[in-house]
């Protein structure tokens, strides 16, 4: 499967799919579908199946090697597949959780439900399940008559709805109809909902940690992805909501660590662009952030810092809830990869003219990017193939389309920093013991390692280590004949994963004044 993934990751990885283009074996996958809901290891058809799976694997996969090594990929795929001792080793080990914190987090998340729908109901004049379909659509669009508000439908493939697309645009209202609040109450509510149900109340084990399954080959660009345990419990450890983190814990008598690649995708687009004044902010140590928010307010770089420090937000886009550099950020992760004003206007739940307005001034800025994505179209066009900064190469099969251009253009940062990450990082660290023993990898989200060290290892040691695993993880990136490094970045995790001491550039730091971090942090925690 790993092999599939990286060869043709426009194609399906199963199982099923790969005998059917590599084997002259008749499809078999659905006698297991009922085979695996009672294991009864005394059927024989049971162990056919078995013996089944076990022979179209020695038929594929030389020939799946054999393609690997005409694409290219054959040394992508070897690293790739060294992921799975440490990616089980975390799946095994696990991390800490503050049972009590979640559970009283879930009861004030319930009285807030319950308060958001005392106003719904108020406003709608009666009471109104927020889960019905059926009654939402009666109540936004049925007619006036009948107690509705009679607006037009929003349609999902042709049929009314009031999905999320739908809230969103009923929340924010339209040239001729103000927002409704209501609607703002619905998402609201949605969001809270998932967050009780989905990572408040998660399944833990009996340990009371939280687990996760990793597959080593999640996404088309080689990004890992995470899910519950084969045992039902645990969750998806890489898409926590950044509250969370308060709630995981580091192992007693231990200090956890956070290393993580600093504004990772976005110093790449800027070197393989080239955008000079990209490169520019990165080389001179300015904020990316807060510089595309001067692009497009119009306001000097550090006014737009200072504003952003104190909190001030920026009244000229959306409700106004948002500092300026925070739409400066947005901008920079949607425009980098092509995407549309429109589709950044919905996603971010603003007015089209004030999207277009973002586009314009940001493109405007940054000409490099458009001339990046003249390249990868023309690469494409010409060998429907890319090639990352660390040798994977990704075969364009898909039809041609807007949404094929958008994954060509995220491909090489994004499967830069994921290959980087988990070879210079994961895969560093863990078949190198002699110089990381007494790490305990915890997880990997996308450009970041979190670890754990015990307090009894010399806190020499703890910078040794942290140092080593900067200097793999910086190691210099070289695009059509420019050479630059990503800096790393570090959070000392002392007691949970969100209070940390943040530290910049490790690798550009002395020993002496690593030691002085580290120490705060952990008296402090």
């Amino acid at each position: 499967m790993i092999a599939q993934a990286i060869q043709y990751p426009d194609f399906p990885k199963g199982l099923g799919f790969i005998t059917s283009i590599y084997t002259d074996i008749p499809y078999y996958k659905d006698e297991g579908k009922d085979l695996f809901k009672s294991l009864d290891v005394h059927n024989e058809q049971f162990w056919t199946y078995n013996a089944k799976d076990s022979i179209v694997l020695m038929e594929a996969l030389p020939r799946m090697l054999s393609d690997l090594e005409r694409g290219g990929n054959l040394e992508t795929y070897e690293k790739q597949r060294r992921l799975i001792e440490p990616l089980l080793y975390m799946t095994e080990h696990g991390i800490r959780m503050d049972v009590d914190g979640l559970s009283n987090h879930s009861e004030i998340v319930e009285k807030q439900l319950d308060e958001l729908q005392e106003e719904l109901n108020e406003i709608v004049g009666s009471e109104i399940n927020p889960r019905s379909p059926k009654q939402l659509m009666e109540y936004f669009y049925g007619s006036k008559k009948d107690g509705g508000l009679g607006i037009p439908p929003y349609k999902n493939k042709g049929k009314p709805t009031t999905n999320e697309g739908a809230l969103v645009r009923l929340a924010r209202g339209t040239q001729s109809r103000d927002g409704l609040r209501e609607a703002e109450i619905l998402l609201e509510m949605r969001k809270l909902g998932k967050l009780r149900g989905t990572y408040l109340e998660m399944s833990l084990d009996d340990d009371d940690r939280v687990r996760t399954s990793m597959n080593p080959v999640g996404a088309k660009t080689g990004r890992l992805s995470s899910s519950k345990t084969i045992f039902g419990t645990g969750a998806n450890l890489q898409n926590q909501p950044p509250l969370m983190k308060q709630y995981m814990l580091s192992d007693h008598n231990h200090v956890a660590y956070e290393i993580d690649l600093g504004q990772a995708e976005n110093r790449i687009v800027a070197y393989i662009a080239p955008e000079p004044k990209m490169i520019e902010a990165f080389e001179n140590g300015i904020d990316i952030h807060s510089r595309t928010a001067s692009y497009v307010f119009g306001i000097p770089e550090d006014e737009i810092a200072q504003m952003n420090k104190e909190g001030i937000k920026c009244e000229d886009i959306g409700t106004g809830e948002y500092t300026h550099r925070f739409w400066g950020k947005k901008a920079n992760h949607a425009f980098n990869y092509g995407q549309g004003h429109k589709a950044f206007a919905y996603q971010v739940e603003i007015p089209d003219h004030e999207g277009d307005m973002i586009h314009r001034q940001y493109h405007s800025a940054y000409n490099g990017v458009r001339k990046y994505h003249n390249w990868v179209r023309d690469r494409i066009s010409s060998t429907r193939t890319l090639e990352n900064l660390l040798g994977r190469k990704y075969l364009f099969l898909d039809r041609w389309s807007y949404q094929l251009f958008e994954e060509a253009y995220a491909f090489i940062p994004q499967s830069t920093i994921a290959d980087v990450i988990n070879r210079r990082g994961l895969i560093h660290i863990y078949y190198n013991q002699d110089q990381y023993s007494p790490v305990k990898i915890l997880n990997q989200v996308h450009d970041s390692i979190v670890f754990q060290i015990p307090l009894s290892t010399p806190i020499r040691e703890h910078t040794r280590i942290i140092k080593g695993i900067a200097e793999s993880l910086s190691t210099p990136l070289t695009f059509r004949g420019r050479t630059f490094s990503i800096p790393c970045d570090l959070k000392i995790l002392p007691h949970d994963f969100k209070n940390g001491r943040e530290v910049a550039n490790v690798q550009g730091m002395d020993v002496e004044e690593l030691i002085t971090h580290i120490k705060d942090g952990v008296y402090r925690g």
